[in-house]
């Protein structure tokens, strides 16, 4: 087990409630290492635009996302947990998917289990019946070689289903040897404490409304272990790249954006220029 999954672990086990630091590139990853983030997240929404400059629709594959992973992991030693779709088809496909992401040095691979978009245009795919998706949890379970490797079930049951219903996947989801649950959709305290009944396993939320993301008490009282806020660092990137481009289109001198830009110490620690010095002073010979 690597010590990123030894970390990843040890968030899970405890008691508090842990923020992640929503990532979308090697670069994004660097900075969450350098601020000391126990445990990335990468989603595959940004993961499709930041990687292929795609939106988030069905041109996005398996091999996409573990390149993608592999160049993270290069740059960066994070605990990190990726949105691994539905696994990138059947639940053979998703053993696959899960060897090859747990082989360049993921954390944590979440399946969910929404069906996969047929259309570009169709944002409201519904849900893969319980019963298949238990084989594919079960299945990704199975296709660990490191049981240091954490499958997290998500599920979008609370958007589709009746709270009883959503309990009932959510629980049957908890015996397929999964390690964690993902919820998608979560709207009330209600919901949540229900949901920390049906299951002892540890939860992780994506933006969850604000009266709980400003009381991580609760949240981890009620079995949240590590949250989302979203991928506004993503957005932040995109605006000000678009920003700076228009303004220097339009006429603007380089010397008004000075004050946005990052130090040349900032862009030295991110890109690492000492380690790969001291590399050089320590191997390169004549």
């Amino acid at each position: 087990m690597s010590k990123m999954r030894d970390r990843f672990r040890e968030v899970l086990s405890r008691p508090d409630c842990t923020l992640a630091a929503n990532i979308f590139d090697p670069l994004s990853a660097r900075i969450a290492h350098m601020l000391d983030y126990e445990v990335c997240f990468l989603s595959g929404s940004v993961g499709k635009v930041a990687n292929l400059g795609v939106p988030d629709i069905v041109l996005y594959n398996s091999s996409d996302s573990v390149d993608h992973c592999r160049r993270i992991m290069r740059m960066a030693d994070v605990s990190l947990m990726l949105d691994g779709e539905e696994g990138f088809g059947n639940a053979v496909n998703t053993m696959r998917t899960v060897k090859e992401l747990e082989a360049v040095g993921v954390s944590a691979i979440e399946i969910e289990d929404n069906i996969a978009r047929a259309r570009f245009d169709s944002w409201d795919p519904g849900l893969a019946s319980q019963a298949e998706q238990v084989g594919k949890l079960e299945a990704a379970v199975a296709a660990r070689n490191d049981p240091g490797t954490v499958i997290v079930a998500r599920t979008s049951a609370l958007t589709y289903c009746p709270l009883d219903e959503a309990l009932d996947r959510i629980s049957a989801y908890s015996q397929t040897g999964v390690e964690a649950v993902r919820l998608t959709g979560l709207k009330t305290r209600e919901q949540l404490e229900a949901i920390h009944q049906a299951t002892p396993l540890p939860l992780t939320v994506l933006s969850p409304p604000d009266d709980m993301r400003n009381d991580p008490a609760f949240m981890a009282a009620n079995g949240v272990r590590i949250v989302m806020a979203g991928n506004p660092a993503f957005g932040m990137a995109v605006k000000a790249v678009y920003d700076c481009f228009k303004h220097l289109q339009d006429g603007g001198d380089v010397a008004d954006l000075a004050s946005n830009e990052a130090s040349p110490e900032l862009l030295r620690e991110v890109n690492r220029t000492d380690e790969f010095i001291q590399m050089q002073e320590l191997y390169l010979r004549s």
